[in-house]
């Protein structure tokens, strides 16, 4: 069981304008997630994979997934009498681009959407609310991690599929991982406070120790970061502040994006703790080498799916090899 100093906190540290912190009526805003968006677009996410113009780029890597990507039976499914095929590439890489190409069946499939595909890892979550995106075929789903807590919302590239199983208040295992706009090296030990709601409590409490004294003679509140996980709702739904301690790296790469994929947990008091493999492109280290146990400040994008189900726990898709655009993927010799 985690201490409070060390659970995953959806608490603001601090506030205060002269220290840059929010004040406390947009600490709770933004705890709650009062000013976020849907924002439908996936140009953030292409940006620091692809580490160039994502117009430009991608017809090509559409070309490239079509031509020599693959699939597996859990990527590919039926709804109505359309045939979905989720194509992805490359094969070897828990971090890939995805097609999803559709038809009837029998006709000629089409390209109809295209995202970055992460691996997540497994986690049990419950539903708790679900919203489609107008474009493409993806959603931001809520669940929840911890009874009482507010939900973390991720996309799901694959809600056409999972949509059916996306009852709110049913759990499931996801696969989620995260991907970061921005990573570096934790930077602060300490946060010192000196106004606001928790510097006010300080306050109380250190006068009923100190009789004596007055207000003046207050010390500035000291928080110690080192050791805490922190997950604040950022701008946009599914993006979050996040502060962790790296356990583990790997080295990946997107054709010739080289990326960093570092293991976190979030410890919680009454669940197993949650975890998440966390994707760094250079783009977004440039010079900066993660390490093991790193504490890092990350602003990441999280992706979810319900876990696939003809082999939860490969880290690497088996199964199919696509024939080019406009034909019917065949098993892979």
């Amino acid at each position: 069981m985690a201490n409070k100093k060390q659970k995953a906190a959806q608490e603001p540290a601090a506030d205060g304008k002269q220290s840059g912190l929010p004040t406390p009526e947009e600490a709770r805003a933004q705890l709650s997630g009062a000013n976020r968006i849907h924002f439908e677009g996936l140009g953030m996410p292409w940006a620091v994979l692809l580490g160039g113009p994502v117009q430009q780029l991608m017809p090509q890597v559409v070309g490239t997934v079509l031509q020599g990507g693959g699939t597996r039976p859990a990527w590919h499914w039926t709804r109505s009498d359309q045939e979905y095929f989720l194509m992805a590439w490359p094969k070897d890489e828990p971090v890939r681009a995805a097609v999803l190409v559709s038809g009837k069946k029998d006709e000629k499939l089409q390209p109809v959407d295209a995202f970055p595909l992460i691996q997540g890892l497994p986690n049990d979550l419950t539903v708790e609310d679900v919203v489609p995106w107008k474009q493409g075929h993806g959603a931001d789903v809520a669940a929840v991690v911890e009874e009482g807590r507010n939900p973390m919302w991720f996309y799901d590239p694959l809600y056409e599929r999972d949509r059916e199983d996306l009852t709110p208040g049913v759990k499931q295992t996801f696969l989620v991982g995260g991907l970061a706009f921005s990573l570096r090296k934790a930077l602060l030990d300490n946060l010192t406070i000196t106004q606001g709601p928790y510097y006010e409590e300080h306050a109380r409490k250190w006068l009923e120790e100190h009789p004596e004294a007055k207000r003046l003679d207050v010390p500035p509140l000291q928080i110690p970061l080192t050791g805490r996980h922190l997950i604040i709702p950022g701008r946009q739904f599914g993006e979050y502040q996040m502060r962790a301690t790296v356990e583990q790296v790997e080295d990946h790469k997107l054709d010739r994006m080289d990326v960093k994929l570092l293991y976190v947990r979030f410890p919680f008091e009454e669940r197993e703790p949650l975890l998440l493999p966390l994707y760094a492109s250079k783009a977004v280290l440039k010079d900066y080498e993660p390490k093991e146990g790193d504490e890092i400040d990350a602003y990441v994008w999280l992706q979810g799916r319900i876990i696939d189900i003809d082999d939860p726990n490969a880290p690497v898709p088996d199964g199919f090899v696509s024939e080019p655009a406009g034909t019917e993927p065949k098993p892979e010799a």
